[in-house]
This record gives C-alpha cells, sequence and structure tokens, in this order.
C-alpha cells in the first residue's frame, strides 16, 4: 500500500489488457489500423480522378481497345482480400456512330469486362446513344453518356493503376465533357466526367 510499481517495457500482454479497455479516446488521430480490423465492408480509401474541363480524343484504330487519356488512378490495397469497387460516369459525344462503341476498365494491362467471345466486342457498358441521326439531324450537339460499375479483386497489396478505356467500331473523334459542336449557345452543353476506385474490406 503507497507503493507506485511501473511495469517494464513490453511487460504487460494483451491478457492483461481488460476487454472494452482500448476505446475511442486512446486511438491516436493519425494511427495506422490495419484493413483487417476494420470488418468486412468497410470502406478503407477512395481515390479518383475528375475531369471538369473539355478533352478530345482521337480514335484512330477499328475496333481496337484503347485507355482513355488521364482517367487513370493509382491505389495500393491494404489487403489481399480487399474488393475494389471501380465507378466511372464520362459525359461526351462522339463524332460518328455512338452506339458501336463499348466501354470498360483497365487493372494494369489487364482487361476488366465480360470475356470475349468469337468476334464480338466485350466490355461493361456501351454508350447510351444520343438521337443524332434522326431528322432533323443534331449529331453534333446531342450528348451521350456511360456509367460504368465493376467489382475487381485483385489480391494484391501492390500498387495497382486503373484506367477507363473504351473500344469503338470505327475511327472517331472523342469530345469528352462536351458536344461535337461548341458554339456558345444553350444548345451545345458541357459536363463533369470521372473515375473513382474504393477498396472495401473484404
Amino acid at each position: 500500500v503507497g507503493t507506485v510499481s511501473t511495469p517494464t517495457d513490453g511487460s504487460v500482454t494483451a491478457n492483461k489488457i481488460g476487454s472494452g479497455a482500448i476505446t475511442n479516446a486512446k486511438i491516436a488521430d493519425n494511427a495506422s489500423i490495419s484493413g483487417s480490423k476494420l470488418g468486412t465492408g468497410a470502406i478503407l480509401q477512395v481515390k479518383y480522378f475528375q475531369l471538369t474541363t473539355p478533352q478530345t480524343e482521337t480514335y484512330g484504330t477499328t475496333n481496337t481497345d484503347k485507355a482513355v487519356t488521364n482517367f487513370n488512378i493509382n491505389i495500393t490495397p491494404k489487403s489481399t482480400s480487399s474488393i475494389i469497387k471501380l465507378e466511372s460516369n464520362i459525359m461526351f459525344e462522339w463524332a460518328n456512330d455512338p452506339w458501336d462503341t463499348i466501354w470498360f476498365f483497365y487493372r494494369d494491362t489487364t482487361k476488366l469486362g465480360a470475356t470475349s467471345s468469337g468476334s464480338r466486342r466485350a466490355g461493361i457498358s456501351p454508350s447510351l446513344s444520343s438521337h443524332g441521326k434522326v431528322d432533323p439531324p443534331n449529331s453534333d450537339s446531342t450528348p451521350e453518356f456511360a456509367t460504368l460499375t465493376y467489382f475487381d479483386a485483385p489480391s494484391s497489396t501492390s500498387q495497382i493503376t486503373y484506367k477507363l478505356g473504351v473500344n469503338s467500331s470505327g475511327t472517331n473523334n472523342l469530345f469528352i465533357n462536351r458536344t461535337v459542336g461548341d458554339s456558345n449557345n444553350v444548345g451545345y452543353e458541357r459536363g463533369v466526367s470521372f473515375i473513382s476506385a474504393t477498396e472495401i474490406g473484404g
């Protein structure tokens, strides 16, 4: 009684710590907690790229998979059991035949999407086509868009680069965040596009 004893370094084991004794107040704000401690379904991190300005791409080779410039993000998973939820929404207008295009993701150089079957083009989502070929024609002022979601299981804790990809049946020009025509009036819209990767604890 009346004597204070200080435990030697490393002498307090996990069994000596009472259940529920480690509270929020005892965890440092900058503590690096393992993803496995956050539980299945926990959001571990989010990476994204968002484009708010117009961008033009040239698609020069028919039926060829192509990564869209700038639409890539790097993420280093915290656990090999994590699921990466990929999402993208892109507002654009093709110069030619938007209904003959399909969108997908790359994990580094691996294409993610439907399995190829014969001569069919495979991916995740087609372009939502405008009515650009009807009468009266408005193929330079009515935009298209594509919305993609894909769940990837990379089984890795190394850095991964995810990219947005597209395949067109013909040579084409892709006008992102704008219409083909870009006159300064209400008939020519502009928008915002993005790609994101969310790591979910597995």
